[in-house]
């Protein structure tokens, strides 16, 4: 290893925690709590509710559309490699799954695979940006717009990521983002969603609870705990770091008041660590060239909140977790039997994205790792990719 890598004692987080010590303390001041106001301005649109999280809104959303068409489409389709969250918000709909594959070369849509499952029952398509990496809307919200669906995107992953000049979730019908630890806007909490259809926003409606001083707490020990001496000692406890768990049940709750403050101040950051991912991709990319990287869409313009190579299948091991270097989501969805349980149509297959699920490897992009951290993480990466071919 070089450039100080062989230090043991360090562990780099897999993706982005950090937010300022300003951010923290201005969240503690009297003020606006406003966020999606000021989400909505940077967003360019004018209607952006906010609330405890990305999937409780996008399950609230289902419910409301699903009543809006007289209970009659009643299945949502969605990527068949995809955050297991996505696939709880529609089980927690009351609503079933159809599912699509993608293509393991550009994690974009199958459409042959979409038309396939498109039809009348069909009240939703979703589609994502992985990885910040935008994915062509226009083509699926025409398949969807002809078979009478909605477009939602998942943007959980691109805050501030654009396709042909526009934010990536203001494309389709409706756009969720999430705030959550290892997200564009690493708040620790929270979600926002977009549409183009103000009276169905204003129609999704949550408990409000606490101000989220606890919440706030949290965020404030991870800033510490994440930092490469300690993560490696966070890792090994019971916390269930990284961890992907199919749970329908989540709690609906509110985006507490401390918390859109914080939003409101670590939002000015944004732009910085967007562009920090970007210049450490760029070493990946270079670098890695011929070990597998995704193919980015013309005119796409990513933020990699963490940078995809399908590097090889098999155990990652210590030296490179250490790293940062992990999996994503361990398996495509229809290998997941407390998922495809809740399917509509149980012998679908989607061999892309269980390829994906098999190959991807992902490696960090935060502000914990420098141009020359990556440049050393590409190398060890050429080792373990030659040695998982051979």
């Amino acid at each position: 290893m070089r450039i100080g890598l062989q230090d043991n004692t360090r562990w780099y987080p897999p993706a982005e925690v950090r937010v300022s010590i300003q951010a923290l303390i201005s969240a503690l001041l009297p003020g606006n709590a406003g966020f999606h106001e000021m989400l909505g301005t940077y967003l360019g649109l004018e209607h952006c509710i906010c609330a405890g999280s990305a999937r409780m809104l996008f399950s609230l959303l289902l419910q409301e559309l699903w009543k809006r068409e007289g209970k009659q489409r009643d299945q949502v389709l969605i990527p068949g490699y995809t955050c297991y969250s996505v696939a709880a918000s529609v089980a927690r709909a009351g609503l079933k799954i159809r599912v699509y594959d993608l293509d393991p070369g550009t994690f974009q849509p199958d459409l042959d695979s979409v038309k396939l499952s498109l039809d009348n029952n069909i009240l939703a398509v979703v589609t994502q940006h992985l990885f910040g990496i935008p994915s062509p809307v226009m083509e699926l919200k025409k398949l969807a717009g002809e078979a009478g669906a909605y477009l939602i995107e998942d943007a959980a992953q691109s805050l501030g990521a654009s396709l042909d000049g526009q934010q990536t979730g203001t494309l389709g019908d409706f756009g969720f983002f999430s705030f959550g630890r290892g997200k564009p806007l690493p708040l620790g909490w929270g979600g926002a969603m977009v549409g183009r259809y103000p009276s169905i926003l204003e129609e999704i409606h949550w408990p409000r609870e606490g101000r989220g001083y606890r919440q706030l707490l949290t965020t404030a020990m991870i800033q510490v705990l994440s930092h490469p001496i300690m993560y490696g000692f966070m890792e090994a406890l019971p916390l269930g770091l990284g961890e992907t768990i199919f749970d329908p049940g989540f709690e609906v709750s509110s985006m507490s008041p401390v918390l859109q403050r914080l939003g409101r101040h670590a939002i000015e950051s944004l732009k910085d660590l967007n562009a920090h991912r970007c210049s450490v991709a760029e070493v990946y990319s270079n670098e890695l060239g011929g070990y597998g990287p995704i193919a980015v869409a013309g005119g796409s313009c990513p933020i990699y909140t963490r940078f995809p190579l399908m590097a090889g299948s098999g155990t990652i091991p210590q030296e490179l977790k250490r790293l940062g270097i992990r999996r994503m989501y361990p398996k495509a969805l229809t290998d997941e039997p407390d998922i495809r349980r809740f399917f509509a149509d149980e012998g679908v297959k989607t061999p892309g994205a269980s390829m994906i699920a098999e190959k991807l490897m992902t490696l960090p992009t935060h502000m914990g790792i420098s141009r020359d951290t990556a440049s050393a993480i590409a190398f060890e990466i050429k080792g373990f990719s030659e040695a998982s071919r051979h």
